[in-house]
């Protein structure tokens, strides 16, 4: 299991303003697409009811609605006291507080939970209380995080981030739902691999149980610790060769996070472009960059493009050239 053994959770609060949307992105809208559809087809969800944990503004709730969902509840506290346009669906609903087991007292045909197991300090309560309100039934559960597998591989090293304590991979998920009483169907890679998509079905827990693969894992962290320092060395001499100005599109964590590894090297940064409007005027933590909708590049005309995801280089690219921008573009991560 790759750990920060130094987190301390006190400094995590997911209050009203923590912002992590990927759907403005087209590339991204067709993976939440495809996923929601293919959800409820293979847990046979039409006319069923929908527990998310995390469920941020509601999106993956609207989606498996659309798709057939009678009801998709959703618990998420960085929603408090927020609008958004995925609950105008009928039987779509967000709690704006932490989950609790107590609140699983409805009826519930599947739990999703996205991207919120590599945010927990102590993750196996929430495997456990999901599991006591299963029970005896055969309710599918869905986990989506982040793919350390993947992270180690390409180097990503922007991928390290506080607000993620533990880092993911296929042996270390499919024990932890194996001890918890789970039965994996499938852990999958999905998103070009930047993803460990896991289907599971309730089952005996297997108190002892282990999954074969960790000394792959352990020579992969090895191999990422050593080129890491290489990979960050490099950005750092071409930036600071660079003449003229940059910006980062993707002001997520890739971004920031790589954007604050630079030091001095981060001198030709102007700012951080995003598609996402609720950035808009904001400023990026620690480089203190402004983020700003495409649209700016424009007037900041500048040199050097760096895609913080390659996932997104063709969209990125096209609205560039959209533009009329000559600008040199690169991709930070994967």
């Amino acid at each position: 299991m790759i750990w920060n053994a130094a987190f301390e959770p006190e400094r995590m609060v997911y209050a009203p303003g923590y912002e992590n949307a990927l759907h403005f992105s087209p590339r991204f809208r067709d993976f939440a697409e495809d996923l929601a559809k293919g959800l409820v087809e293979r847990f046979d969800l039409r006319g069923k009811h929908v527990f998310e944990i995390g469920c941020g503004d509601g999106h993956m709730l609207d989606l498996m609605s659309k798709y057939g969902a009678a009801t998709a509840t959703g618990f998420d506290p960085s929603m408090r006291a927020k609008s958004t346009p995925f609950t105008a669906r009928d039987g779509v609903e967000i709690i704006p507080e932490y989950f609790r087991f107590e609140q699983l007292d409805r009826p519930f045909d599947a739990i999703l939970c996205r991207h919120v197991l590599e945010h927990l300090d102590r993750p196996r309560p929430l495997l456990d209380d999901i599991r006591k309100a299963i029970g005896d039934r055969d309710v599918p559960v869905y986990f989506e995080v982040p793919n350390a597998g993947w992270m180690l591989r390409t180097v990503s090293m922007w991928d390290v981030i506080y607000e993620h304590v533990g880092y993911w991979t296929t042996p270390s998920i499919s024990t932890a739902f194996r001890r918890a009483g789970f039965q994996p169907v499938s852990v999958a890679e999905g998103y070009d691999g930047q993803f460990l998509m896991l289907e599971a079905r309730p089952a005996a827990p297997d108190p002892t149980h282990l999954a074969p693969g960790a000394s792959g894992i352990a020579v992969d962290a090895n191999a990422f610790a050593k080129a890491a320092a290489g990979e960050l060395s490099g950005w750092c001499r071409r930036l600071k060769k660079l003449s003229g100005q940059a910006v980062i599109w993707g002001a997520g964590s890739k971004g920031i996070t790589f954007a604050n590894a630079l030091g001095d090297a981060a001198a030709p940064l102007t700012a951080m472009v995003d598609l996402n409007p609720r950035k808009h005027g904001l400023v990026a933590p620690g480089v203190a960059l402004p983020i700003v909708a495409p649209e700016a590049l424009r007037e900041i005309k500048p040199a050097l493009v760096l895609v913080s995801n390659a996932l997104y280089e063709d969209e990125i690219s096209k609205e560039i050239r959209d533009m009329g921008l000559d600008a040199e573009i690169a991709v930070i991560a994967g």
